[in-house]
């Protein structure tokens, strides 16, 4: 896909921005819980899977989800924190429709709308500083609320540790050999020698039958030990 426009498509993206105004705004109101940094300047207030910055500082290249959540109408993570230079790949799901990715400002587009899953754009953020922020959006589903931000180095935000599952893994691994030696010690311990008390309870629970078999239990039990 190309990262460049026509005039054509620019006047276009321009006019079904003005008309979703009201729309955004009208979600806006319906919403009223918005949580969206001051950061963003409220770019992300109506974004359902907004949830704090995503941390992928340190990774030459991060991939977004176009096309994600239940409707296919998100961008996942909404919002994201790399550093300068690094490349932002978004990847369509085919979920949701045509979708494309265009920044408020015009700095990346990724063309026509296209829905079909695997088709990537990316963007190197090469002249990116620390503190900048570049808001972007679906064009045809910005009043549906996606929407995304990528902030360049730093961000006033809360921040959200992007989950690996090496964590998950390891914790996994050493249920399962717990499991395993608990499983070979009581294995073990079914094959215990017999003591005088085990021997004793034995006739109790017998009553008088059992009494009378205590010297015979006790004899076999000692040539056994003997036989070993």
């Amino acid at each position: 896909m190309t990262g460049n426009a026509g005039e054509t498509s620019m006047s276009r993206r321009r006019l079904i921005r003005a008309s979703g105004a009201s729309a955004v705004a009208a979600a806006g109101l319906a919403v009223g819980t918005g949580t969206g940094s001051a950061q963003y300047d409220g770019w992300l207030d109506d974004v359902e899977n907004y949830d704090g910055t995503h941390d992928y500082r340190g990774r030459d290249e991060v991939t977004v989800e176009v096309g994600a959540g239940d409707t296919g109408l998100l961008f996942a993570p909404a919002a994201i924190l790399i550093d300068p230079g690094a490349t932002v790949v978004w990847e369509w799901t085919g979920e949701g429709g045509l979708h494309n990715v265009v920044a408020e400002d015009e700095t990346f587009d990724s063309g026509e709308t296209v829905e079909e899953e695997g088709t990537t754009f990316e963007y190197t953020f090469e002249d990116a500083s620390e503190g900048d922020v570049f808001n972007y959006l679906c064009v045809p589903h910005e009043s549906a609320g996606m929407k995304g931000s990528v902030a360049i180095g730093d961000v006033d935000d809360d921040i959200v540790s992007p989950d690996d599952g090496d964590g998950d893994d390891g914790g996994s691994d050493d249920d399962g050999e717990g499991d395993g030696d608990g499983n070979e010690s009581t294995g073990g311990g079914g094959g215990r020698d017999l003591s005088a008390s085990d021997i004793g309870a034995l006739a109790l629970g017998l009553g008088v039958a059992g009494s009378l078999l205590v010297p015979l239990f006790y004899a076999a039990h000692r040539k056994a030990e003997k036989n070993r």
